[in-house]
């Protein structure tokens, strides 16, 4: 567990800069608008990509309980994104009716991304279930990929958004290519068509558990449907993508909900919420502490959204915490491992309730955004103002989903509230007073490259105060530190 979670997200980590770059290309070679457009067509080709989570879902509990049909997994989901494409193609119409700056031969070109997307859901559940370090390993081919095809398409032959379209559908296959060319056994049963049967005879399970997630990401999509332009989109895209930084502490808990299905005990829940905040709580409050300079880099045109992407940053680790706890009662439960299980028997599941829960605290938040926006323009709110009311909505969502899901788990098993915690609330605290006098320094008139290099100093000054504090004080991270990296590093 120790060398999953760190590998996963020590890659996520240097993705990070990867996706900084790549997404410092798009804010400087794309218009708010044409940016806007962008998420709106992720929205689209995600929510085309929703039957694929059918398969992605049993392939992980299958694989990971010793039932290796990887093999079975891919080809049925690539065989489900002709389906997929023909959503895609049918949203796409009522989407670019619907919106004015939606340039319909633009979504179309994005049906690229729909059987991509298919095959990467499916190529990622294997490796998630068998070998969850391919994960980060995969993300490293990927952060690669995409941005050896942005930089000439974007900066130099200046395609547009055409060329972000082309980047990412070349970063998903090569993360898919990878997980599969590593999945190693989880690939060695033949194609078992009974199997994909009985995966497609109870999609109802993971299509209810999976929904959350697609109703939650239609957050920008009802925003642009709500303002008739992609432009606000855009201003908030550009705050989200830095604030979900925040929430890469999250890949600390890789090999969490694999171990749990094997069996692993209360120590694998604890393990991980700790080290999860332990990285969550510093990253939140770096992010939203150095919102100004991070977006002047982006594009000063995105300065509006500095105060949102502090409030965002905090509903990144809101959301770092919910998702483990998802984790915690998904893994669990053992509901589906009897195949003569009743509905009945589903409906007192905690799978079942971690659906309904975030069903009902998803369908909540997307109502909020879309009063937000509507009361923002009929108002005449400023930007900040309304995308402030949009991400204290998410903010909101994920604190009470917090509560429940707490209350929840009480019933499986204790939660263990780390002890260190105090520790990590004050050295962020310590590292937040001293990013704020630092940042005082940064300029903003050399151009990007000082900009850059003076925002990674802070940064680095600000983590080492951290990393110190912390480490000095709290003796459990320091050995569960060396005994990872011992055990990481050859």
């Amino acid at each position: 567990m120790r060398k999953t979670g760190l590998v996963v997200f020590a890659a996520r980590i240097a993705s990070i800069f990867t996706g900084l770059i790549f997404l410092v290309i798009m804010t400087r070679t794309l218009s708010a608008q044409q940016f806007g457009l962008y998420e709106v067509i992720v929205d689209i080709a995600t929510f085309a990509a929703y039957p694929a989570g059918i398969v992605a879902f049993w392939a992980t509990r299958d694989i990971a309980r010793g039932k290796m049909f990887g093999k079975t997994a891919v080809l049925l989901n690539l065989v489900l994104s002709a389906l997929g494409v023909a959503i895609y193609v049918g949203l796409s119409f009522y989407s670019a009716a619907m919106i004015p700056s939606a340039n319909l031969a633009t979504l179309l070109f994005a049906v690229l991304l729909v059987p991509v997307a298919y095959f990467n859901q499916a190529a990622n559940s294997v490796v998630a279930g068998h070998r969850p370090v391919v994960l980060g390993y995969a993300v490293i081919f990927s952060e690669v990929a995409k941005l050896a095809v942005a930089y000439p398409l974007l900066i130099v032959f200046k395609v547009g958004i055409d060329g972000v379209i082309l980047s990412v559908m070349v970063a998903n296959l090569a993360q898919a290519i990878a997980s599969v060319a590593l999945a190693g056994d989880a690939m060695s049963s033949p194609v078992n068509i009974e199997q994909g049967k009985r995966w497609l005879a109870q999609s109802w399970l993971p299509i209810l558990t999976t929904f959350p997630l697609f109703l939650g990401i239609a957050d920008t999509y009802v925003a642009s449907l709500a303002a008739s332009d992609t432009v606000l989109v855009g201003y908030y895209q550009a705050a989200f993508s830095v604030a979900s930084l925040a929430g890469y502490s999250l890949y600390l808990a890789s090999a969490m909900y694999p171990l749990l299905l094997k069996g692993g005990d209360q120590k694998v829940t604890a393990m991980t919420l700790d080290l999860a905040l332990s990285f969550g709580i510093p990253m939140a409050v770096g992010a939203a502490v150095l919102a100004t300079p991070i977006l002047h880099l982006l594009n000063p045109v995105y300065l509006d959204a500095s105060i949102p992407l502090g409030i965002l940053a905090m509903a990144a680790l809101g959301n770092t915490v919910s998702s483990v706890f998802d984790q915690v009662l998904l893994g669990k439960d053992r509901v589906d491992v009897d195949e003569s299980a009743k509905l009945k028997d589903y409906l007192r599941s905690s799978i079942l309730f971690v659906a309904k829960v975030n069903i009902v605290l998803a369908a909540v938040y997307v109502a909020a955004v879309y009063l937000s926006i509507t009361a923002g323009l009929t108002s005449g709110m400023s930007k900040t103002e309304t995308l402030d009311l949009w991400a204290l909505a998410q903010l909101g969502v994920f604190i009470v989903g917090i509560l429940v899901k707490a209350r929840r788990i009480r019933k499986v098993e204790q939660i263990v509230i780390p002890r260190s915690i105090a520790y990590y609330v004050i050295g962020a605290a310590i590292m937040a007073g001293l990013l704020y006098l630092l940042k005082g320094f940064i300029t903003y008139t050399r151009g990007t490259f000082f900009l850059t290099l003076e925002l990674v100093v802070v940064a680095v000054i600000g983590v080492s105060v951290y990393g110190a504090f912390v480490l000095t004080l709290d003796k459990d991270l320091r050995a569960f530190v060396l005994r990872a990296l011992k055990e990481t590093l050859p």
